[in-house]
C-alpha cells in the first residue's frame, strides 16, 4: 500500500453527530423564508401584499448598510444586542401575518413595519452566520453549508405538512432558534483566537462578484417561466434543485476534497449553466424543465464556491465577513431583473420564434468569455481567491506570507493537496487533534499524514519543519 493510500482520510457518516450541530442553525432561517416568502404554503397575507420584491430590496440594503459600517459593527457576533434583535424583527415579521389572518383589517398598517422587520432581520441574521462560518477552516464551512442546504430543504418540507395554526407558531419560533444557535456556535465552538476583529481592510474580490451577477441574471432570465410553473422545483430556497445541490457538495467535501481540490471544480457551475441554456434544450432532454434544473443547479453551486472563497478571504486576510457578505447578499436583486427582462422580451415578442434560442446562444457565449477571462487556472491556483485581491507582497500579512511559504514547500516536496493543508495547519501551530478537528479527519489520519510529510521532506520534527519554512521566508 502506498503512502498517499494508506493516508487517506476514513469518515463515517456516524462522526457527524460528534461535531457541534448548532452550526447548522442557519437551515432553519433557510426554511424560514422559504415558508414566508419564497414558497408559502399557509395564507401570508401581509408578505403576499408587500411582495417577495419589496421584502429583497430591504435585506439588500441593510446588508449594504452593514457593509458600509462594518469596521465599527465587526465582529458582529460579539454584540449582545443583535440576537435578540433579530429574534424580534423576524419574530414580529412572522407575527404580523399571524395577526392579518385573525384580524384581516391589521393588514395595510402592518404591511410596511413587518417587511421592513423581515428584511433587516434577515440581512442581520445572514450575516451573522456568514461571520461566524468565516472562522472555520475550509473543509468544515463546506460541510457545514452543505449539511445546511439539505437540513433546510428538509425541514421545508417537513413543515409543509403542518396545520396552519401550528405553522405559524413554529415560523414565529424558528428564528430565534436560529439566533440562538448562532450565539451558542461563537461562544462555546469558536476559540478566542479565531474570533474576527474589527479591521478597515477594504479588500473585494470584485470579479467573483462581477460573474455571480452575470450568472444570477442569466439563471433568471432562463428559468423566468419554469420557476413559476414549478416553484418547489427551481429555486434559490427550499427546492430540490437546492437539496440535490446540497448533497452534491455534501458528497464533495465528504468523500473527494482530498483527492479532487476546489481549484479543479470552479469552472463545473459555468458549464452546468451552459448545458442548461444550449445543449439540453438541443437535444431536448426533458425539455425546458431539465435546462431549467441545470441553470439553477449551477448558479448554486457558484454559490456555494463564492461563500468557500470568501470565508477564505475573511479568515486569511482578516477583511470583515461583513464587507465581503453584506456586497455578496445585495446580488440578489440581480435575479429580479433577469425575470423583468425575460418578461419585457416575451412581451415585446423580439426574434419571433426563434428568440428564446437567440437568447440561450448569446447567454453561452457571454458566460464562456468571462468565465475563461476572469477565471483563469493561475489566478485560482493561487491558494483560494488571493489573486482577485490584487495584493502585492508588502501588503500580505504574517498568515499569507505563511501560506505562501507553505504552497512552496508543498511543491517542491509534492505534497499531496491533503498533506499540503495538513503542513499548513501545523506550521499555524495547531496540534494534530487540532488538524484533525479542522480537516475532519480521524487523529490517526492526521498522524499518518505528518508522518509522511516528514519523510517527504526530509525532517524527523516540527521544529525542523519551522526552521524550513523560515529558510524559505
Amino acid at each position: 500500500m502506498t503512502h498517499y493510500a494508506a493516508a487517506q482520510p476514513t469518515r463515517s457518516l456516524v462522526s457527524i453527530a460528534d461535531m457541534p450541530l448548532s452550526f447548522l442553525g442557519f437551515a432553519l432561517w433557510r426554511a424560514w423564508v422559504s415558508l414566508s416568502y419564497a414558497n408559502p404554503v399557509c395564507p401570508m397575507p401581509v408578505n403576499t401584499a408587500a411582495g417577495h420584491l419589496s421584502y429583497d430590496i430591504v435585506l439588500a440594503a441593510c446588508a449594504i448598510t452593514v457593509a458600509l459600517l462594518s469596521s465599527r459593527l465587526a465582529p458582529l457576533a460579539g454584540k449582545r444586542w443583535v440576537y435578540p434583535a433579530i429574534a424580534l424583527l423576524l419574530g414580529f415579521s412572522a407575527a404580523a401575518n399571524t395577526a392579518a389572518v385573525i384580524w384581516p383589517a391589521t393588514k395595510t398598517p402592518l404591511v410596511v413595519p413587518a417587511t421592513l422587520a423581515g428584511g433587516a432581520g434577515s440581512a442581520l441574521l445572514i450575516l451573522l452566520w456568514c461571520e461566524i462560518y468565516s472562522c472555520l477552516g475550509a473543509a468544515r464551512v463546506a460541510l457545514y453549508y452543505a449539511l445546511t442546504i439539505i437540513g433546510g430543504v428538509l425541514l421545508t418540507f417537513l413543515l409543509q405538512g403542518f396545520r396552519e395554526e401550528y405553522l405559524y407558531g413554529v415560523l414565529i419560533a424558528l428564528p430565534t432558534l436560529s439566533a440562538a444557535l448562532a450565539h451558542r456556535s461563537y461562544r462555546c465552538h469558536i476559540p478566542a483566537e479565531d474570533r474576527p476583529a474589527a479591521s478597515g481592510r477594504r479588500l473585494i474580490p470584485w470579479k467573483f462578484f462581477l460573474i455571480l451577477a452575470l450568472f444570477e441574471l442569466v439563471a433568471s432570465y432562463s428559468s423566468a417561466a419554469i420557476s413559476a410553473e414549478h416553484p418547489s422545483l427551481i429555486g434559490s430556497h427550499s427546492t430540490w434543485t437546492t437539496l440535490v445541490g446540497g448533497v452534491l457538495l455534501f458528497v464533495w467535501v465528504w468523500r473527494f476534497s482530498s483527492r479532487l481540490p476546489l481549484s479543479t471544480l470552479y469552472r463545473a457551475p459555468a458549464v452546468l449553466i451552459c448545458c442548461g441554456l444550449l445543449i439540453v434544450p438541443l437535444f431536448g432532454i426533458g425539455g425546458s424543465v431539465a435546462g431549467s434544473f441545470c441553470t439553477a443547479l449551477g448558479v448554486m453551486l457558484f454559490n456555494a464556491l463564492v461563500l468557500l472563497f470568501l470565508c477564505d478571504i475573511a479568515k486569511r486576510f482578516g477583511v470583515s465577513a461583513l464587507l465581503l457578505f453584506g456586497i455578496e447578499e445585495t446580488l440578489l436583486l440581480v435575479s429580479w431583473a433577469g425575470r423583468g427582462a425575460a418578461e419585457a422580451l416575451d412581451r415585446q415578442g423580439l426574434f419571433g420564434a426563434l428568440g428564446p434560442a437567440v437568447g440561450s446562444v448569446a447567454a453561452v457565449a457571454v458566460i464562456a468569455i468571462v468565465t475563461l477571462l476572469v477565471l483563469n487556472k493561475r489566478e485560482i491556483d493561487e491558494r483560494w481567491g488571493l489573486a482577485f485581491l490584487g495584493k502585492r507582497a508588502t501588503e500580505e500579512d504574517e498568515r499569507s506570507r505563511l501560506a505562501h511559504r507553505c504552497a512552496e514547500v508543498a511543491t517542491r516536496g509534492r505534497l499531496t493537496p491533503r498533506e499540503g493543508e495538513v503542513l499548513e495547519l501545523l506550521a499555524e501551530g495547531k496540534s494534530l487533534s487540532g488538524v484533525a478537528s479542522e480537516l475532519i479527519i480521524a487523529e490517526g489520519t492526521a498522524k499518518a499524514h505528518t508522518r509522511h510529510i516528514y519523510e517527504k521532506l526530509g525532517i524527523n520534527t516540527r521544529q525542523e519543519l519551522l526552521d524550513l519554512l523560515m529558510a524559505e521566508s
